[in-house]
């Protein structure tokens, strides 16, 4: 691994342009994110051939087609922009949008982003990444895990930024320690006019969108745009469909002297059917299309692999409301309110014996069906995870400058309630339920009460005050950035079924400081040093005892004061920006104690989030990539990642340790790499696109191992002039996974050990499978947009 290190720092250094290419970078080519006018009228980004951007707000500049911009921060980061965004297939979401980028290793549920996939950045997954829109957190409070598909539209996406090393400090997260990805709402045109999208594809993919834009108001200072979309497809392997809607609102007021504020909404509406996660002996014995593979189309009595048992409906609100006020040359406040709700279920069925049914530590018979008796054996019930999410909070932030300070402070508060429990509803003698969201036909005990095995109420309440100086000499070439943030949060679990433990607390202070230097040699060559602490607090199952549906024995104690996951980690990185291409290229080291990895624990085919204590992890590696100016109409891109990590500590397994020091993480391929290019000439345009992922365990001792897999898409399209109601109206065909390749696409759930495996104390371990998620087989997608 060192040997690859110091091989991809020579390559790096020797992709350093000389003295021949060190021109200052003209100012029109420079990236001007999230001004892009959409409605095919010229805007305030840059231009296209007949300077205006297309329908779709492409402009034709971007560095690398959209995959790359120049930063000017003292750590890595990465940005992808409409370029790119607007020419993918219409309905992908943020981990799709992010493939290409240094360090992300993403993975599909499915090819049209309807279903949850997972991410890693630099070998750390999605629960440990905080996830924003427009200023407000977006990850599930209870346990971290992340919807992308359940967010926004991507013709309503202007932007997707990645840090892949640690969070800003003004950054409304409690768990991102291995980096945040911050997502920005369409802003609304500054003309009246809108956009329509409408799209088939293979599966039977059929999606429509809609945006219309007021354009300024007689004043000049207020806009605003609507829109919906709906999305259906069939699913491409096993049994189920699903479906989405996405209602969303923008508007922007600006107050005079570059004060404004910004409302972003977006209503989503999901049902989706359940695809299976196979474990690795289940895919290599049936493949894509077999049984062992995927749900079961049709229903055999009194067992619960039935597809039509496992339906997800989901909704979600996000609401977020930024306003910049400055208040003169040398102070601004920001203040940014938000507020998230949702509430979901994710289908089940249960097998129980009506006179033995748990509902926490109480054991009682229980009419199942509602026959009138409680002697009834193997009776199939509905039993879906239901989860109710609200937060609210709000984000306030000053800045000040003085001298050749620039002075940051503020304060973030949150509260949150998150409601999840398991409630028993009755099945049909076919296998479906009597209602599939789970809220009617409830079973009842003697007294009336709702049968539930979980009745879990958390209520947190976070505050944060944090604050930052950056000291420029040399007339800005040189530079300090120094901060902190004291967090105190406190979480306190409510328990509502019969228990030992009702009511539980956790609170942690923990101080989270942050430095980096930068320092410019000319307007081209940049070199930066940062170095952050991190903080994930643990999720919020550790507050609750979990005991059998059947038995009523404690299966799980509570765990209150487990610690949480801390990490430590620094970068040396350096940036060229020149007039034909850029590149940046960081080298990393990171150490984590206490670090919490997310497995999916099933009770049936009812699975939730929880963490495993992986202890003691370290790593470090390099991230690398470049992108082209526009050349020719070309604007080619390349991005690697080399990393090596290594857990410190044997893993606690049932009274006993696994002896997994020295061996790698989960999640943590050493290599990816990806390779695009965008042509675009303002006409006819296309892109293509070759992503390889390593090997990676799925296991901590390392005896199972997912392999490695390349894909290659590709789109095409072409633009027609239009008229004055038609205005630059196009067509695009996209192309997923052309060599139609079979493979497994990410680690769903990791375990400790795929083997029996004997522990340092000298007792069997036994082995638990990791289950998988299984990439998108070919799949087509055809688009015609237009402005109007």
């Amino acid at each position: 691994m060192k040997t690859e290190l110091l091989v991809s720092c020579i390559v790096a250094a020797a992709a350093i342009p000389g003295t021949a290419l060190a021109q200052t970078t003209p100012e029109n080519q420079k990236t001007d994110i999230g001004r892009v006018n959409a409605s095919g009228a010229a805007g305030d980004g840059a231009a296209s051939a007949d300077n205006t951007p297309s329908a779709t707000g492409v402009t034709r500049k971007e560095l690398g087609g959209g995959l790359m911009v120049d930063e000017n921060v003292s750590k890595a980061k990465s940005s992808v922009t409409r370029d790119f965004i607007q020419k993918q297939q219409p309905s992908s979401d943020v981990f799709q949008l992010l493939k290409f980028s240094p360090g992300a290793n993403s993975a599909a549920g499915d090819a049209w982003g309807l279903n949850q996939g997972i991410i890693a950045v630099r070998g750390l997954e999605g629960g440990q990444l905080g996830f924003n829109f427009e200023g407000m957190p977006l990850s599930v409070a209870s346990n971290w895990s992340v919807f992308p598909g359940q967010w926004i539209d991507t013709e309503n996406t202007d932007v997707v930024t990645l840090n892949q090393g640690s969070a800003d400090i003004s950054s409304p997260n409690v768990n991102a320690t291995g980096g945040n990805v911050d997502l920005f709402l369409h802003t609304p045109s500054k003309q009246r006019g809108g956009l329509i999208g409408l799209s088939y594809g293979s599966d039977n993919a059929r999606r429509i969108f809609i945006r219309g834009e007021t354009g300024n108001s007689a004043d000049g200072t207020a806009r605003a745009f609507v829109s919906w979309s709906h999305m259906d497809a069939d699913h491409f392997r096993g049994p189920g469909k699903d479906t989405k809607d996405i209602f969303s609102f923008g508007g922007v007021k600006d107050w005079g002297q570059g004060s404004r504020t910004k409302i972003a909404m977006t209503y989503t509406e999901v049902m989706r059917d359940t695809y299976k996660n196979p474990t690795k002996a289940q895919w290599n014995a049936s493949g894509v299309d077999g049984d062992q593979s995927n749900y079961s189309n049709n229903y055999a009595t009194g067992g619960t692999n039935y597809y039509g048992l496992l339906k997800n409906p989901w909704r979600n609100l996000l609401l977020s409301a930024p306003s910049d006020f400055k208040i003169n040359d040398a102070l601004s406040i920001n203040v940014t309110p938000y507020v998230f709700y949702g509430y979901g279920a994710s289908g089940a069925g249960s097998v129980l014996n009506e006179s033995s049914v748990g509902m926490g530590n109480t054991l009682s018979a229980v009419d199942l069906n509602g026959n009138g008796t409680t002697t009834d054996r193997n009776v199939l019930v509905y039993s879906p995870i239901f989860e109710d999410n609200t937060r609210m909070g709000a984000t306030t932030k000053a800045t000040y400058t003085i001298a050749n300070h620039t002075l940051v402070g503020g304060l973030w508060y949150q509260y949150s309630r998150d409601q999840l429990y398991r409630r028993y509803a009755q099945a049909s003698t076919d296998g479906t339920p009597m209602d599939e969201t789970g809220e009617e036909f409830l079973i009842r005990d003697a007294s009336g009460t709702v049968v539930r095995t979980w009745d879990q109420d958390t209520r947190d309440d976070f505050r944060a005050v944090f604050f930052g100086d950056t000291i420029n000499f040399m007339d800005d070439r040189l530079a300090f950035d120094i901060g902190g943030k004291q967090l105190w949060l406190t979480r306190e679990g409510i328990n509502r079924v019969p228990n030992a433990v009702g009511r539980t607390e956790a609170s942690h202070n923990p101080f989270l400081p942050t430095g980096a230097v930068r320092f410019k040699f000319n307007d081209q060559h940049m070199v930066f040093v940062s170095i952050a602490k991190g903080y994930r607090l643990l999720p919020a199952g550790a507050l609750y005892p979990r005991y059998s549906a059947t038995t009523a024995a404690l299966s799980t104690r509570a765990n209150p004061d487990q610690p949480s996951e801390t990490s430590t980690g620094g970068e040396l990185g350096y940036r060229y920006q020149g007039k034909i291409f850029s590149l940046s290229t960081s080298v990393f080291h990171y150490d984590f104690k206490n670090r919490q990895i997310s497995a999916v624990a099933c009770d049936g085919n009812a699975c939730i989030s929880q963490p495993i204590n992986g202890g003691k992890q370290r790593a470090q590696g390099l991230d690398f990539e470049a992108g082209l100016r526009p050349y020719k109409n070309f604007r080619p891109y390349v991005s690697f990642e080399l990393l090596s990590t290594k857990l410190q500590s044997d893993i606690p397994v049932s009274g006993d340790y696994l002896p997994t020091t020295g061996k790698s993480a989960v999640r943590a391929p050493k290599f990816t790499g990806a390779i695009a290019v965008d042509y675009d000439n303002g006409t006819l345009f296309g892109n293509f696109g070759f992503k390889h992922v390593g090997s990676q365990y799925a296991t901590f001792m390392n005896d199972e191992k997912m392999p490695s897999y390349n894909t290659f898409d590709a789109a095409i399209g072409y633009r027609f002039a239009g008229n004055d109601t038609f205005k630059k109206p196009e067509v695009r065909l996209n192309l997923l996974n052309l060599t139609n390749k079979k493979y497994l696409s990410g680690i769903y759930s990791p375990t400790t050990n795929a083997t029996a495996t004997r522990g340092t104390n000298g007792t069997t371990v036994a082995a638990s499978a990791p289950s998988y998620l299984i990439g998108n087989t070919f799949s087509a997608m055809v688009t015609v947009a237009t402005a109007f």
